[in-house]
């Protein structure tokens, strides 16, 4: 992350200065969600203020929801989204299974275009996450391991998320996550983690894999939305025969 030094003739406050470089790098991606800032003495170095100047700008940053404060000490960057979207939706979804399937609705139409984004735009370090998280996820699919494979699945669209550069589509997920990871949980539990349909799950991640590996945007983002059509599917027959339709 390129902090710069701060110039020490600026008329402006030191630390609004430092509070909008840092802003300024959430927004250009160079800070995404859940990185750590350095620790304050390093940090102060770095931007050649005072550590005084330093923590008023971290105080305002916290406060505006830019940065979290962490258990160790020091700070992350903060979710943006998360206190006012993901929390109550994820709160929703528990109180309505049934409202999964507008979750599906929303990453279908979120996650096929950063699918697509993804492929055009990912560096080889995103593409050994993405490797990293899809040989993960297929290795727990095949033992299998009930009771990680969704916070897996949820690695694997983020990994895919992280590699669009785009600001506001990774604010958007990262926010979203513990909301997706419960749409996630859910789909594996509606199926009863049936063996031949996490197969199926299976095979359609390792078609979005492989489109993304070949720079296939076209064919990456057709995966994407073949695979949350299919869990939609899923959904609607769960509920279908419930309602005792079918």
């Amino acid at each position: 992350m390129a902090f710069e030094p701060v110039q020490s003739y600026t008329r402006v406050r030191l630390s609004d200065v430092v509070s909008d470089q840092i802003k300024a790098l959430i927004a250009k991606g160079e800070l995404s969600p859940g990185d750590r800032l350095p620790a304050e003495r390093e940090l102060a170095a770095r931007l050649s203020v005072s550590r005084a100047s330093l923590r008023e700008a971290l105080v305002r940053l916290e406060a505006d929801h830019y940065i979290a404060s962490e258990g160790r000490g020091g700070f992350v960057v903060a979710n943006l989204t998360t206190q006012i979207v993901s929390n109550p939706l994820t709160e929703l979804v528990l109180q309505r299974p049934s409202a999964c399937i507008d979750v599906l609705e929303l990453r279908l139409a979120l996650e096929s275009r950063a699918t697509e984004l993804a492929t055009q735009r990912a560096t080889e370090s995103d593409l050994d996450t993405i490797r990293q998280a899809f040989e993960a996820l297929r290795d727990h699919t095949l033992r299998p391991e009930h009771g990680t494979i969704a916070g897996l699945d949820a690695r694997f669209h983020m990994a895919i998320a992280q590699a669009t550069h785009n600001f506001a589509i990774i604010h958007v997920m990262n926010g979203l996550h513990g909301l997706l990871q419960e749409s996630m949980r859910s789909a594996h539990r509606l199926v009863n983690y049936d063996h031949n349909v996490e197969l199926q799950l299976l095979d359609q991640h390792q078609a979005i894999f492989d489109n993304i590996m070949h720079r296939d945007a076209e064919g990456a983002r057709q995966a994407a939305e073949r695979h949350l059509g299919y869990v939609r599917t899923l959904y609607q027959r769960h509920n279908a025969a419930q309602q005792g339709q079918i």
